[in-house]
Order: structure tokens, then sequence, then C-alpha cells
């Protein structure tokens, strides 16, 4: 961790051959630092040092709190009393001084590592009993340009999603062209740097370490950036500035060629942070998605304190702060994107592996076609918007909705050519324009846990529902069997484990789902 330095800098009268466009800092757009709530008693004193990161997630309600010498927290929001506790206290060997999420249900996180210049993913059982490091991606190495500069490296983490990418025209700094990911995370990692305070953004490839495309780096309104969070909302990046009293800069991604050659952020807004006395090490910010309830967002901050400073000092290292005035407007004209995983019985293979169905040749990562349907919370459940698309071999699929889902609720329905429909256990708020859903990691994610265990912990849709009459009968069973009898190959819905072969092993996934009598469970 580095050592903060200050420069004050007095400019008196400069005339020059070019213009600079100044953008007016305003006050902090919520209560003073000393009336926000102190969360460090929440959490467990040991340790509590050295905290440089923090991500707020709208869909679990958690804050989770990145200490840059090793070590997660994880705060659990309890709506209905309005305060928080502690569910997760784990250390690990590593410098995570930013955290974020990419998909908000699933039990995995990012971290920006500066110790070893690298953005790097972690998963974790439900509770939180262990981290494993699952990928990692190394930003000093080819194609990124990007330099160790020691202890003065990369600070801040948050991942910006696709949609909102299309919706400004993002421009990649690197190609000079307007740019979405192509490496198949449905998004891009901007990077906070402390050295000279530029974003960097990143392309990376979710199932392959080190694979990634370098975007480009961003120039900012000062000379160092410590943090970054994103309103999946509104679209607007905030930047944390740790430097000349520590700043909030806001930009709707939008950018442009200055004096130098340095592609810039537009700023729309920037803001004076509240600081506490005494240590004003400010290094970690979050907020909440401004239109899920636009009267009651919520923002934090948090200090970065040693273990040799004051005891007051490391007493009160996070705050909540309740109301937060923030920018950006909620009238949506942009599309949703639904990021879904499922398994497919039959297809799955193990570890989280599907087959390639649709051709294993030509398309090696791809399983199947799904059609993912949004319905209605009340009377028959009408249908509302539907989207067909694929899902990869590890069950992922990006499933694009028109804007005027925004903000409304429905209950998600996956169709397949031959599995048993399935819908989500309830409704899911489409409070921003990326929602993440997966039927895989738990049975009560599907209405009537109508969902077969795999064995390995996963969970998959139940094959066999040949002519989509919502229940396996003996018309699924024939079909199979007369096809069985003529040895029929090719890509077919009664080949219920994806071989491109109707053989022995189909017939009887569809014969022991007959037995069991299962029907499609709705709402």
């Amino acid at each position: 961790m580095q050592l903060k330095r200050l420069y004050l800098v007095f400019i008196v009268g400069i005339f020059c051959q070019y213009t600079i466009k100044v953008q007016a800092q305003t006050a902090w757009p919520s209560i003073p630092w000393t009336s926000g709530v102190n969360l460090t008693p929440v959490m467990d004193p040991v340790g509590l040092t050295d905290i440089s990161g923090l991500f707020w997630n709208e869909v679990t309600k958690r804050l989770y709190v990145s200490n840059g010498n090793g070590g997660l927290r994880v705060l659990q929001l309890n709506t209905t009393t309005n305060t928080f506790a502690q569910i997760a206290n784990r250390s690990y060997t590593a410098g995570p001084e930013g955290i974020t999420q990419v998909n908000l249900s699933a039990n995995e996180y990012y971290t920006i590592d500066e110790d070893n210049y690298q953005i790097r993913k972690y998963t974790h059982p439900a509770d939180f009993s262990s981290l494993t490091l699952s990928k990692s991606w190394n930003i000093v190495a080819s194609p990124s340009p990007m330099t160790n500069t020691g202890n003065t490296g990369p600070e801040g983490i948050t991942f910006v999603p696709d949609s909102f990418l299309s919706a400004i025209g993002f421009i990649s700094q690197a190609s000079g062209l307007p740019y979405t990911s192509v490496k198949g995370l449905g998004g891009l990692f901007f990077i906070a740097h402390q050295n000279q305070g530029y974003i960097w953004v990143f392309d990376v490839n979710p199932n392959l370490s080190n694979d990634f495309a370098y975007v480009g780096k961003y120039k900012t309104n000062k000379s160092e950036s410590c943090e970054l969070s994103f309103d999946r909302t509104t679209g607007l990046l905030y930047i944390l500035h740790n430097t000349l009293g520590n700043f909030i800069e806001v930009t709707n991604l939008t950018s442009s060629i200055v004096t130098g050659g340095d592609r810039k952020f537009t700023v729309n807004n920037e803001y004076y942070v509240s600081n506490p006395t005494g240590n004003q090490n400010i290094e970690g910010f979050t907020i909440m998605s401004k239109c899920s309830d636009s009267t009651h967002v919520s923002a934090w901050l948090c200090r970065d304190v040693e273990l040799t400073e004051l005891a007051a000092y490391r007493q009160d290292c996070v705050r909540w702060f309740s109301p937060f005035n923030a920018p950006g407007t909620c009238g949506n004209t942009s599309p949703v994107t639904v990021n879904l995983r499922v398994f497919i019985q039959g297809y799955y293979k193990s570890t989280g592996v599907m087959q390639a169905v649709i051709n294993g040749v030509n398309y090696p990562t791809l399983c199947d076609s799904i059609t993912l349907e949004l319905h209605a919370t009340t009377g028959q459940h009408a249908l509302v918007q539907s989207v067909k698309g694929t899902i990869d071999v590890n069950g992922y699929g990006n499933f694009v909705f028109s804007p005027t889902i925004f903000l409304g609720s429905y209950y998600l329905v996956v169709r397949h050519r031959s599995a048993l429909e399935v819908w989500s256990t309830s409704p899911v708020l489409f409070n921003s324009l990326s929602v993440s859903y997966s039927f895989t990691d738990a049975i009560g994610k599907a209405y009537g846990n109508q969902l077969y265990a795999t064995g390995d912990g996963t969970f998959s849709l139940y094959n066999g529902d040949i002519n989509q009459d919502g229940v396996f009968n003996i018309s699924d069973f024939n079909s199979v069997e007369s096809k069985t009898r003529l040895f029929t190959t090719g890509y077919l819905k009664e080949d219920l484990n994806g071989d491109h072969l109707i053989e022995n092993s189909d017939y009887i996934l569809v014969e022991n789902n007959s037995r069991l009598q299962i029907a499609v469970s709705r709402p």
C-alpha cells in the first residue's frame, strides 16, 4: 500500500495556447462523515486494517469490503431492521485493492490485485467457508501497455455490461472505434490506476486465464484514481480520487481526444468527499443503484487505516451515507440483458460442462438453443416478452430484451425443444440493464423445486418432454423408442444426451423420467 502524498498546486493567471475545460466541484451530495452510520463495529476487529475497496450488490443486499492486505468481509443488510451483520470474514494471500462482481447472483467476485498486477476471479460456496482463485489475467503482459509502477499501481475495479457500452457508443481508445466485449464476459472491466489517474479498460475471456484484449486507457480530471463504482441503472461511472482532499468524478463514459493525444472521459459531475477527522486516506466508495429506489439511494466510503494508527481511526473506517443525491436519470431507452445459466439433463457431463450439441466440430463451445420468456407476476401470468438464443457448454447465455421491461418484475421461464419448461421461484426485479439468474446452483431457484439433481451439487432441467405438453408420458416414451429402433442420427429432439445418435441411453432417460410422473410446475 502506497503512502499517499498530497500535492497542493496554486495556478494563477495562466494563459495558454489551448483551453482547459474545468468542471466545478460541488458539495458532497449526502450527510457528512460524522452523521453517516459507522459500520466498523459490525465487523470483527481482528485484522480490520488496510480497507481499500467496497462493492454493493443490489441483488443480494450485501456490502463487500476488501482488505488490501488480503482479506474479505461481507456485510448483509437486513431490509426489515435496516441494519447490517457480518456474514463472512476470510483471509487469503493476495493484494486485493478493489473488488467487484459481474454476475450479481453468482458465488464469485473479482479483485484488482495491486501486488501482482492482476484481475483475479474468486469463487466460494454459499456460506463463504472457503475462497478459490479460479482465473487471473496479468494486465502488465501483452497486449496491455501497462507497466509495473510498484505500489502506485491499479487500485479500483468495476464491471460495465455491454448494454450500457452499446447505448452510449463507448469508444475504444486503442482503436478509436465503438467497442463492446468480444471475449464472452458480456462487458468490460474498468481499472482505476494511481499513476496519473488513468482508467484502464480490458475485455477478458471468462473461461481462460490471461486471455484478454486491451481496450484503452482514459484520462480523468485528477492525477490519481483509486476506486470505481458503476450504477447499472443510470449508466454513470463514479471515480474516486484520493488526492488534493478527495473527490468523486462522475462520467457517462463518453470521451474525446484532448491536448496531448489522450482520450479523456466527459465529466458530468464532480463532488468534494465528506472527510473524517485525522486520517483522510479515503480509498473505497460504492453506491446503490439510483433507479432501484431513487428516494432512498445509499453510498458507502472507507478509509485505509493502519494497525499503528489511533484506535479512534481503526474503529471508524467504513461509513454508510443515506440518502445520497445521485445524479442521472431513470428513464430507460437501452435494452436489458439477462445473463442466464442453465444446464440440461442428458447434455450435462460433469463439473459444470455440457455436451456441444449443435455442432461439436464447428461450434465446440455452444451447447444448444433455448427460449427465455418473461411473464407477468399477476393474473394468468401472461407472456410479456420472449427471446430465443443459445447457451454455451458451461450453461451461460445472454438474452437481450427491449427497454420497456426496465424496473418491472417478471417470472423467468426457460423453454427448450425437449426439456421440461421451468419457471423461476419468484419474480425477478429488473432494476439494472444487466440482470443475472442461475437455475444451476440451487434446486430452490425453480418454481416447485422442478430441477434434476446432477449429483455434483448442481441442477439441470429435466429432459425428455418431446411433445412439449408439460408432462412426461407415453407419447414422449414412444417417440424416443421408435427412433431408437431405427438407429436414427442427427440433431433431433429425441437425442436426449446430445451425441447425435438416438440410442438406448436416450430411451432409458425418458423412461426413468416418465416413471417419476413429473409435470411442469407453474405459479
